[in-house]
């Protein structure tokens, strides 16, 4: 009869137990779960450019090709101070007052569209501004040139990409744009060849 008894009390003391740690361990996930859980109001904003996100392919172009345009003006202003030859010099005028123009109808359209263009370049795309900066002589001129073939083809794909947009006034701009570009690489494509690095 003890035996009973006792081994009666061990069968609910250990369901007890069980029940406890069961309880235990949903504690534990719930409160893994909610630790993990984003906070109300948390900031869910997009990079500059962006409204709706960066799956947004009109915002996606608009933002890059702000970003290419800031680059091009800030080289073109440092190719018109470091460049030795004439030529070069003349080139990046060029450059600085043609992307200060597509720069100024890329603005337009970023405001219709309710964007916020970047205000600065990335930090990938500083570092070539600063490895520019510290070229001198016909090194600066060499690097200029080829730099600015490089850059022209990515910009001329990055057009040429939006100009087939269903988004109208984006694919217009790019249109508009796009000659302005072409003519640039041809012009950087001919300067780089005076240093016999033109690639392309």
């Amino acid at each position: 009869m003890k035996t009973t008894a006792i081994a009666t009390l061990l069968l609910v003391a250990g369901a007890s137990l069980t029940s406890c740690h069961s309880e235990q361990s949903k504690d534990r996930r719930d409160t893994t779960v909610n630790s993990n859980a984003r906070p109300s109001g948390a900031d869910t904003a997009g990079t500059p450019a962006t409204k709706a996100g960066s799956e947004d392919p009109s915002a996606q172009f608009i933002s890059e090709a702000a970003v290419s345009g800031l680059l091009e003006t800030e080289m073109g202003k440092i190719g018109q101070q470091k460049a030795q030859l004439q030529a070069v010099k003349d080139y990046a005028a060029t450059i600085e007052k043609d992307h200060k123009g597509a720069s100024a109808g890329l603005a337009e359209l970023a405001k219709a569209k309710g964007l916020t263009l970047p205000a600065t370049v990335t930090a990938e795309k500083q570092e070539h501004l600063n490895d520019l900066n510290q070229m001198t002589g016909k090194d600066f001129d060499s690097y200029y040139t080829n730099m600015m073939v490089e850059n022209h083809l990515t910009d001329i794909a990055l057009f040429e990409g939006a100009s087939k947009s269903p988004d109208t006034a984006v694919s217009h701009y790019a249109i508009r744009t796009l000659p302005v570009l072409q003519k640039h690489y041809k012009q950087a494509r001919e300067l780089a060849s005076k240093f016999d690095q033109n690639k392309k």
